[in-house]
């Protein structure tokens, strides 16, 4: 399996609109509550542009035979909290490789991809976020070298009636 991992184009904004369908089906389906159900991939296009060849921010996507079946965005940010060391941080927002093609290295792929270009840019750390619910993903993220650095935590208030 042969699949060129490159940096994505405006031309592409549409393909990561329909795989981002997947990532979103995955997050509504373990918490309804919290995220929105899947929806028309044209929905999606302005959350998804802001990653798209930006100064600091980036999209890479996994294309196979022409088609895009993965796709990993990532931003740069200056830590500017006085309690923390300063320094550029890359900040991986979403990876989606197509179900079809999973456990096939393409995620590892991409997130050396994220890796190369961040280090490029100065970056001394890459942060993400994973949620609680997503077992696989956070195996995937640890086999990396990623660590568990802080608990997010979160609670859904009942609405007043």
């Amino acid at each position: 399996m042969t699949i060129e991992i490159r940096e994505a184009t405006p031309d592409d904004l549409h393909a990561i609109c329909v795989l981002g369908q997947e990532v979103n089906r995955l997050h509504h389906d373990a918490w309804p509550q919290v995220f929105a159900p899947p929806s028309d991939p044209r929905h999606d296009a302005s959350h998804w542009q802001q990653s798209v060849a930006k100064p600091d921010a980036t999209a890479f996507v996994g294309e196979q035979a022409g088609q895009i079946v993965a796709f990993i965005t990532v931003s740069l940010v200056a830590e500017s909290n006085p309690l923390l060391q300063p320094m550029q941080v890359a900040r991986v927002g979403s990876v989606c490789v197509s179900a079809s093609l999973r456990r096939h290295g393409i995620g590892r792929s991409l997130m050396a991809r994220v890796e190369q270009w961040a280090h490029e840019r100065g970056a001394g750390d890459i942060r993400l976020n994973v949620w609680a619910f997503n077992a696989e993903a956070l195996r995937f993220y640890e086999e990396l070298g990623y660590a568990v650095r802080s608990h997010g935590m979160g609670k859904v208030l009942s609405r007043a009636a």
